[in-house]
């Protein structure tokens, strides 16, 4: 190595002036032509230079100063590793030459791109001039190449150096290339870029640059202890972490400074003679991550007087957020910066005076076991120590405060980082090396930097095959290698992961392009749903929304991008409404246009007919679109946990899991802080009671909707706003003191006793402990009666009335009483589920008043609902009028009813959502206003589930069975509450039949302790909520979930270890409403990652698919690389099916085990749907080829006619009607074992070689033999 030029003279030439005081660009251009000339006579030269010693900004404009003086052209590239970085510095340069951006200087990051093909200096991040090199193969393009942070190591940066120094030696021999960094390990450097002379490798030169603008003094923990909590443990745990006494140093810390500055101020003061208040330098703190960031951030809030503005920064900020970093504080407060590494290189705040490290940092790697990737803490090398250490100093003296001890840093801290290369996958830089045709990917990539592990590489082959990338078929030779396939060609030239690369293919063949170009853009780049800290509530309701009862995390992405509005005006309040950031969601509709002109380049275009407006085709099409999802993240599928439906009923207490979430760990008396309960949950939506059962409690939300099913958002948003911190918590009076208040009566008993509040008119009671749901005066008198069906909710769920003539009597007296009265206006202001009166006409007659309820305010109108009758009207709101008090205690006489053991088919499911129009307008037609005879079956939160049989020509027919028979529903088990209340009311009515039913004969005695009771719980809640009571003096937390054995807690089907879905997705709280459907459902992931322990599975962006039985083993046959059937011992029918990479056949060795998915087949498959799947990969393959018939090559109809075969017989596989029939699991006994089949029992299936159509995705499965 050389040091051609004293540190001294570069220092001096190449440091701003104005920026940093006493520090000038020198004038001296003798010296700087002696360091252009170092520049242009060397091939590669490495510098070495402090932060802010110029090198970024200062060197390549002396290059073009210098190539302007000889009239000779120059290109000049210089990369930065973050957007960030490459904005900033080309605005700054461009300022400093007086030119406009864009002209000669410019920058390029992602598809931002501000240059013109006059640019002479652009700015770029590594990822663009990588993607430029690979598809040019070569150098040319530029004169001199700035390669700027090389000491950061990504796999990113290693690859484009491998790039550039293999072109280097080839075709692009006069090009210069300078790299730059201030911690950079020159030797391994030097000797990498080394040329050959003379038998012996010369290495690169290399000059470093000293100084910095202003000193930085550096401090340890040792050295603290002037300011260190008692007892701190200088001993460092094996596994890095921050303990509780280390965040309690770097605060301790913090409330130092002002001690601090206070005596530089009065040393000063002394000095000049003059008193200024000290000024408040900013601090920056350096975290590993996020949850050290809130840990640190709460901890900081205490801090009430100190005067701090805190601010957190980390990838997942808002903009909004992000800006006030920048801000220069209120005067005499003091700035916190909490960062994670994103703040040692590429954001630097001009005005931090203090740099607080914890030497940690979170790294991506990968686990050798499963391939996944997982953030872990680590500590930081040497190298990001001291960038990070750079970040003080800036404008005056700094200091850094290093939280290890000295002796840790000199023996324990890493001095360089480890490569990205060497502990994360290879995909994406493997799939540029086939592209470059340069050879073998393991030959290539060892002449790497640091050269990955050679099973890294082999691995990571394995899943570009898997991916489809690479062709499964080779010989034992290639194993490790592969032809690039179509789909890898289009992989290799998109801008986003492979997988999301392969979504857009699959949405190509499956004619829903667009949106998979959506979906691609959006989870690209930073989500554009907006959750902050204070709104994560209004943000996850805002995803809901989008969703549309989708439980999809991309279907929100689809419909919040398509909804956005076209005029920037507009945009700016949909954004802050719908809590999305504009910024954000712009990024992503540049990126999707950026997609969309890729892949037209490969005859991929989205089709006019895509965006369906019908009710069917849109659910068809949204269908389609999840099982594509499904298809390009292949192997990412997990299942739903097994629930154990005895406990979970037994916990239930008779509340409905869909409306109803269980607070626990409530104290003594807790009835006494209902109102504390109903303002936590405000935010979720109206609580309509709360039950209180021992140390439970049971919150119920009201329905806004009777048209509404399944679990209501209210419900999902109380158990996300359980998980936030703070944590929930009540301020309770102690037991003591309640008891004390009641003055010797007897209260000890209502501790934990039954109470039931209604919310609505704040009536608190006792729940007697034998209530039952059943109450047999309100049952008919027969299990079979006669009712009139009034409104149909949907298919199988309606409302009506008893048609009796008891039941007619109560309906005419209560109409009669309300008629005669002379009724007055409503005097309350309007709200959902007021009761009141309401008018309604019927036909040609006058109209009558009636009972209703409030449902929607519609303006100047109001949807309402007759509770005696059960349909809806909508009338003005001038028509109300006040129920009277004395009529609103009859019971209502509307009933809400379900069908029992009856659900939709697949059909109903693909088409509708849950019911498809066909079904609803035929079950309408056989239903609506007409009176029908029910058989109870069962009770259930209020419901009844019946048996409901209408008249027909041919007879009294059952609409379950007539409903199935047609294809529209499926016959299911009824759920195990509802069996035990049907055992319930089987045993009532034969008691009551045979006379055996007696009323208990202690109700008398009960009702009277239960009066007693409300009056002492009313007492209490007078003193003890009045303003004037003393205010409580105890802290309860709370813990809440959803109703036990009910929740979303998802177990991965393949890989045995526990999931969890990250907390701003959409499944991150689930409720599984039909534990008793037992077949599989399947969740899609797009990311898989594990936890920094390694002992869950953490899973982003995630798709619930329908839950139809059979789905997840056709969605896996179909996608599978290759795949081995399973039969019974007799080889009479197929059991399953092992789906993966297959297997070695000269080891015999599953080629990738841990990606293997063992399928056990829940309903029967036979040679006809093997061979219609073989078909649809047969289509797709048409699709997605090269050669004369291949993609590129196609004319719009033949394109438009493929993808609606595949269309059609994608859905054929999962609607047939019979339906298949169900089958017990049985998984295979060789459990993940492949080549158990003999080949002589196969029917090898090949696709017609033409030659015409090369580089296909699919190889057809072959198909056991069965006996018949």
């Amino acid at each position: 190595m050389h040091q051609a030029i004293t540190s001294a003279q570069i220092a001096h030439w190449f440091t701003v002036g104005v920026q940093f005081a006493n520090i000038t660009i020198t004038d001296e251009v003798k010296k700087q032509a002696e360091l252009v000339s170092l520049i242009e006579n060397n091939s590669v030269i490495i510098i070495r230079g402090a932060t802010g010693s110029g090198k970024t900004t200062q060197l390549p404009q002396f290059i073009l100063d210098h190539y302007a003086e000889k009239k000779t052209p120059c290109n000049l590239v210089v990369t930065q590793p973050r957007k960030i970085g490459a904005t900033s510095i080309a605005r700054w340069v461009a300022r400093e030459r007086k030119c406009t951006l864009g002209s000669l200087v410019g920058y390029q990051v992602g598809l931002e791109k501000m240059a013109t093909e006059h640019t002479k200096l652009i700015y770029v991040t590594t990822g663009v001039l990588l993607q430029k090199l690979v598809s040019a193969k070569t150098l040319t393009e530029y004169s001199h190449i700035f390669i700027d942070e090389v000491h950061e190591r990504t796999e990113e940066l290693d690859f484009l150096l491998l790039v550039v120094r293999k072109l280097l030696r080839t075709n692009s021999r006069y090009v210069k290339v300078i790299l730059m960094s201030a911690t950079i390990n020159c030797a391994e450097f030097a000797e990498y870029f080394g040329t050959p002379i003379r038998n012996q490798m010369n290495p690169a030169y290399v000059f470093e640059v000293e100084g910095a603008p202003y000193a930085i003094e550096e401090f340890y923990l040792d050295e603290l202890k002037t300011i260190l909590p008692l007892g701190v443990d200088l001993t460092f745990p094996v596994d890095p972490c921050i303990t509780e006494e280390m965040y309690n140093v770097a605060i301790s810390l913090i409330q130092s400074f002002d001690e601090m500055e206070a005596k530089d101020q009065s040393r000063c003061s002394e000095q000049t003679g003059s008193a200024t208040h000290p000024e408040r330098g900013s601090v920056l703190v350096f975290l590993p991550g996020l949850a050290e960031i809130q840990y640190m951030k709460e901890a900081l809030a205490k801090l009430v007087r100190k005067r701090l503005q805190v601010y957190p920064l980390h990838s997942t900020v808002t903009l909004e957020e992000q800006n006030g970093v920048f801000l220069v504080p209120i005067p005499g407060y003091r700035k916190i910066i909490l960062s994670t590494n994103i703040a040692e290189s590429s954001v630097t705040v001009p005005d931090v005076k203090y740099v607080i490290d914890f030497c940690l940092v979170r790294q991506l790697v990968c686990d050798k076991e499963t391939n996944y990737r997982c953030l872990r803490i680590t500590w930081a090398s040497k190298t990001s120590c001291n960038q990070r250490r750079g970040r003080a100093g800036r404008v005056s003296k700094g200091f850094c405060y290093r939280l290890v001890s000295r002796h840790f840093w000199e023996h324990e801290i890493p001095d360089f980082t480890i490569p990205e290369m060497l502990r994360s996958p290879l995909a994406s830089t493997l799939l540029k090396v086939k592209l470059l045709d340069m050879g073998d990917p393991r030959s290539v990539l060892s002449t790497a930097l640091t050269p990955p592990n050679l099973n890294d590489i082999e691995r990571t082959v394995l899943q570009l095959k898997q991916i489809g990338a690479l062709s499964v078929q080779s010989n034992s030779q290639r194993q490790f290698d592969g032809e690039l396939t179509f789909l890898g060609r289009v992989l290799a030239h998109l801008p986003v992961d492979l997988q999301l690369g392969k979504l857009i293919v699959f949405g190509h063949v499956f004619g829903c392009l667009e949106e998979c170009l959506i979906i691609a853009a959006s989870l690209s780049l930073k989500s554009f749903f907006a959750m902050p800290s204070l709104q994560q509530l209004a943000g996850y309701r805002s995803k809901l929304s989008f969703a549309q009862n989708i439980p999809s995390d991309f279907i929100a992405f689809v419909n919040a991008f398509k909804r956005r509005p076209k005029r920037n005006e507009d945009e700016l309040e949909w954004g802050k409404e719908n809590c999305i950031q504009i910024k954000r969601i712009r990024e992503v509709a540049e990126l999707f246009e950026d997609l969309k002109k890729r892949v037209s380049r490969f005859n991929m275009h989205i089709s006019s007919s895509s965006n369906p407006t019908d009710y069917t085709s849109l659910h068809k099409q949204r269908f389609i679109l999840q099982v594509a999802i499904a298809g390009a993240f292949f192997p990412n599928y997990f299942s739903q946990g097994e629930i154990d439906e005895q406990l979970a009923s037994k916990e239930l207490s008779g509340n409905d899991p869909k409306t109803t979430i269980m607070i626990r760990n409530l104290p003594p008396f807790a009835f006494l802080c209902y109102k504390q309960l109903q303002s936590l949950f405000r935010q979720c939506g109206q609580v309509k009671s709360i039950c209180f059962d021992g140390s439970r409690a049971y919150v119920e939300f009201y329905r806004s909707c009777v048209r509404e099913t399944g679990v209501l958002p209210e419900v999902l948003l109380a158990l996300l706003r359980a998980r936030q911190t703070p944590a929930l918590q009540l301020q309770v009076h102690h037991a003591d003191e309640v008891e004390a208040h009641a003055k010797g009566k007897p209260i000890t008993h209502l501790r934990y006793t039954r109470v039931n509040v209604d919310v609505q008119s704040h009536a608190v009671s006792p729940v007697g402990v034998l209530s039952s749901t059943v109450n047999p005066e309100k049952l008919p008198s027969s299990r079979d009666f006669i009712i009139n069906i009034t409104e149909v909710i949907d298919v199988g769920h309606f409302w009506g009335f008893r048609t009796d003539e008891s039941s007619v009597e109560k309906q005419c007296q209560l109409t009669a009483a309300l008629n005669i009265r002379d009724l007055r206006p409503v005097s309350v202001s309007l709200y959902p589920n007021l009761l009141c009166v309401a008018p309604f006409k019927d036909g040609q007659q006058m109209a009558k008043y009636y009972r209703a309820k409030v449902l929607h305010i519609l303006g100047s109108n109001v949807e309402v609902f007759f509770v005696d009758f059960g349909n809806t009207s909508v009338v003005p709101c001038s028509s109300l009028r006040e129920l009277p008090s004395d009529l609103m205690t009859p019971p209502f006489q509307a009933q809400e009813f379900c069908i029992a053991g009856m659900g939709p088919s697949a059909h109903s499911l693909i088409l509708g959502g849950r019911w498809s129009s066909r079904a609803r307008n035929r079950f309408k037609t056989l239903t609506s206003s007409r009176s029908a005879i029910v058989s109870l079956y069962s009770i259930l939160h209020g419901v009844m589930r019946v048996d409901l049989h209408i008249s027909t020509e041919a007879g009294d027919v059952s609409v379950a069975d007539l409903l199935v028979q047609e294809g529209y529903a499926r016959h299911v088990p009824e759920s195990f509450e509802s069996q035990q209340s049907h055992e319930v009311l089987i045993s009532l009515y034969e008691d009551m039949a045979s006379g055996r039913f007696t009323p208990s004969s202690t109700s008398g005695s009960l009702n009277s302790r239960m009066e007693e009771d409300k009056l002492l719980i009313n007492e209490l809640l007078q003193h003890f909520c009045a303003s004037s009571s003393s205010a409580p003096k105890c802290k309860v937390k709370l813990h809440t979930s959803c109703i036990p054995g009910k929740d979303g807690s998802n177990c991965c089907g393949f890989v045995c270890r526990a999931v969890g879905i990250e907390r701003d997705g959409i499944n991150s709280v689930m409720v599984n409403e039909s534990p008793q459907n037992w077949h599989e459902r399947m969740l899609v992931a797009a990311t898989v990652s594990l936890s920094a322990s390694g002992s869950r599975v953490l899973l982003k962006e995630t798709s619930l698919m329908p839950h139809i039985p059979g789905l997840p083993s056709i969605v896996t046959m179909l996608f599978t690389p290759v795949m081995e059937l399973r039969t019974n011992e007799d080889r009479t029918g197929f059991t399953g099916a092992l789906c993966g990479l297959g297997w070695n056949s000269v080891s015999q060795n599953a080629m990738l085990p841990e990606h293997d998915i063992e399928l056990a087949f829940d309903v029967k498959f036979d040679f006809e749907d093997i061979t219609e799947i073989n078909a649809l990969r047969g289509t797709v393959n048409k699709l997605v080829c090269d050669g004369p018939n291949g993609l590129t090559n196609l004319s719009p109809d033949k394109i438009s006619s493929l993808q609606e075969e595949a269309r059609e017989r994608l859905v054929g596989l999962f609607i047939k009607n019979p339906p298949r029939p169900e089958c017990t699991p049985v998984y295979y006994e060789k459990f993940k074992k492949w080549n158990q089949v003999d080949r002589s029992q196969q029917m090898e299936l090949q696709e017609k070689d033409d030659g015409k159509s090369k580089g296909v995705l699919f190889q057809l499965h072959p198909i056991t033999l069965l006996n018949m």
